[in-house]
């Protein structure tokens, strides 16, 4: 059986969560896409329930913009469908969470596996409790836990209980590994959040993740492992050069496959690179692409066949119109520039480089590079390696942060939302983590 959200969906449906067509991809803010865990996330949901009661559902796609660090084995895709419930109206606390036990189940998922972590007060995790011992589950199958960074609260649910539904996917970590256990062997797959019950209104959300639920289906945590990605990682994998220890050279494929699906995603949506706002983030997709295949010895020239390839076999299977030959001209270009930019960074590199004295003093020359000439952080640091010029990293990634966080130090810009005119520019991650996938 092939799993797809669409089947949590038909499920939800037959709950009596009315169908409520996706909102477009267009950003809401110049740069910024919606993302699952932005507190704006459901207000389009929130319409129709006004003045109504009962449930209403949609599908829609969440882009990761913020994090285009590298990808840790358990970290899901950039670009990824979600499922977005809503129900307004008083309800028992156990029929939602029966509801989306059989929709996962629905899916392909094993209903005996599923654990339930309670994230709230004593008071209000006691009644969540309470419903699933209605429902039958095992005491061994429901922990205890801190909301992640995915389980933002929203401002009309603030204060209430928060359920999770997981699936163990591999070994246990320690004997006393156990829903709740945050080691990676649990798969995050819904999210039910409540709002209090001392509101006069009663409000619950569900959000059920794609990517979560193909890896409880396919038994793996790599994000990538499942059929879906298959062709494309395969591709990836076959265009670069057999180096470097086998983890690095994983991390590296599973890092391009990711950029690679989320560009053409949003290429194929109308967003064409450029220099500003949801222009800049497709550049820097294609772009960090690009420097991870020179990182590794790779031809820049794969770039297009690679973008094809997510186009055909990842994009179109999901319901979209293939890439036009116009737009694949657009990819052509830009990696036309790039190329052009990685041309010129070895002269730039040295002109800029010695001249300065300290490692903290390049780590600024090497940001202002990348921000001003479109150097990118990854190329810039492999170069000052190869040439024994001592560097910082632990400076660089620590003013990537800054940067990246908005804070404008050292003249440095804004994060990936400001809509500021940019040089064609590429931005790769230096942080101490993405340093070391870089093989840096």
């Amino acid at each position: 059986m092939t799993t797809d959200i669409q089947q949590i969906s038909d499920t939800m449906a037959a709950h009596g969560y009315r169908w409520q067509p996706p909102p477009s991809l267009v950003p809401a803010r110049p740069g910024l896409f919606a993302h699952h865990a932005a507190p704006s996330w459901i207000d389009p949901l929130l319409v129709p329930l006004t003045r109504a009661r009962g449930g209403v559902q949609t599908v829609r796609w969440s882009i990761a913009a913020r994090h285009w660090h590298a990808v840790p084995a358990a970290r899901p895709p950039s670009a990824q469908r979600v499922l977005s419930a809503l129900w307004a109206g008083p309800r028992p606390l156990h029929v939602p969470v029966g509801d989306v036990a059989r929709a996962l189940a629905s899916a392909g998922v094993d209903s005996s596996d599923l654990a339930f972590v309670v994230s709230s007060s004593s008071s209000e995790g006691d009644s969540l409790r309470r419903a699933l011992g209605r429902l039958g589950v095992d005491a061994r199958r429901i922990g205890s836990g801190e909301e992640t960074v995915a389980t933002v609260r929203r401002a009309v649910l603030a204060g209430g209980p928060h359920l999770s539904i997981e699936f163990p996917v591999g070994p246990p970590c320690s004997i006393t590994c156990g829903p709740g256990c945050r080691c990676g062997r649990y798969r995050v797959l819904a999210h039910l959040r409540f709002n209090p019950a001392s509101q006069t209104r009663s409000l619950m959300e569900i959000a059920v993740l794609e990517s979560e639920l193909l890896g409880a289906v396919h038994g793996t945590r790599e994000p990538y492992g499942v059929h879906r990605f298959a062709t494309l990682v395969k591709s990836v994998r076959d265009a670069l050069p057999a180096k470097g220890t086998q983890a690095a050279r994983a991390q590296r494929v599973r890092l391009i496959a990711d950029r690679l699906f989320t560009a053409t995603l949003l290429i194929g949506s109308g967003f064409e690179p450029g220099p500003r706002g949801a222009a800049y983030v497709v550049r820097r997709l294609l772009r960090n692409v690009g420097t991870e295949l020179a990182l590794a010895g790779g031809s820049l020239t794969c770039l297009d066949g690679l973008v094809q390839v997510a186009d055909r076999s990842v994009r179109t299977t999901l319901g979209f119109a293939p890439l036009t030959d116009a737009l694949l001209a657009v990819v052509r270009d830009e990696r036309e520039r790039f190329a052009h930019v990685l041309a010129r960074a070895p002269i730039l590199l040295r002109s800029t480089v010695t001249r300065r004295q300290g490692p903290t003093e390049r780590a600024h020359a090497l940001l202002r590079l990348r921000n001003e000439q479109g150097v990118p952080l990854g190329i810039a640091v492999a170069w000052c390696r190869e040439n024994d010029f001592a560097l910082s990293l632990r400076r660089v990634a620590l003013l990537q942060e800054t940067s990246q966080r908005g804070e404008g130090a050292w003249g440095l810009p804004g994060p990936l939302t400001d809509t500021r005119p940019r040089p064609d520019s590429d931005t790769h991650s230096t942080t101490p983590h993405a340093i070391s996938a870089a093989g840096l």
